[in-house]
């Protein structure tokens, strides 16, 4: 396993070493091709128009270097939780920390986690999904919030990987199944 260190791309972008960093994104390759998709089509314009912030997994050891590997990736962002009907009372309240009536509340998002399949050996969804945490608290800690949540798709592994590290399954969203974590 690599030693790796998120770097986030605000730090690259608008520096010498953006080429360099748009080689290094083109070259990432997921299993996932909506979340590849995501990150070689859409991450830097997030980050330039402050929409999301996305943390290249890198090896701790070359995060300088002109090229570097992007063993994975994770992006974080601001967004609405918009609450259905189909929720209890009582799961409400607890999300929104006041009230039992609220039909949304700000929440962070788990927007994107990947990570590359050509060095699949070398990370792990979970070294990625904890520095996501980690990452998620440090926000916590400046602005407050009471939960992380994150869409997948209904994938038996993807939900009992994510199950296994806190979140809950808390309602369908279109093709997705949201799931929460109480920070």
């Amino acid at each position: 396993m690599v030693k790796t260190i998120p770097v986030p791309i605000r730090g690259i972008v608008g520096t010498k070493r953006e080429l360099n960093l748009k080689s290094a994104i083109q070259s990432f390759s997921c299993r996932d091709n909506e979340v590849e998709s995501f990150l070689k089509n859409k991450a830097i314009d997030f980050e330039v128009r402050h929409k999301s912030r996305t943390y290249l997994m890198l090896d701790e050891e070359e995060s300088d270097v002109d090229e570097p590997i992007i063993y994975g990736f994770f992006t974080l962002t601001m967004k609405t939780l918009e609450l259905t009907q189909s929720l209890s009372k009582s799961t409400i309240k607890k999300i929104d920390g006041f009230s039992k009536d609220v039909r949304a509340t700000e929440a962070i998002l788990l927007g994107q986690l990947g990570k590359n399949k050509d060095y699949q050996t070398q990370i792990d969804g979970q070294s990625i999904l904890d520095e996501a945490i980690e990452t998620v608290y440090d926000i916590h800690k400046l602005v407050g919030g009471r939960i992380v949540f994150l869409e997948c798709v209904e994938h038996p592994k993807l939900i009992d990987f994510y199950e296994r590290n806190g979140f809950i399954s808390l309602q369908k969203s279109g093709d997705y199944l949201q799931m929460i974590r109480y920070l």
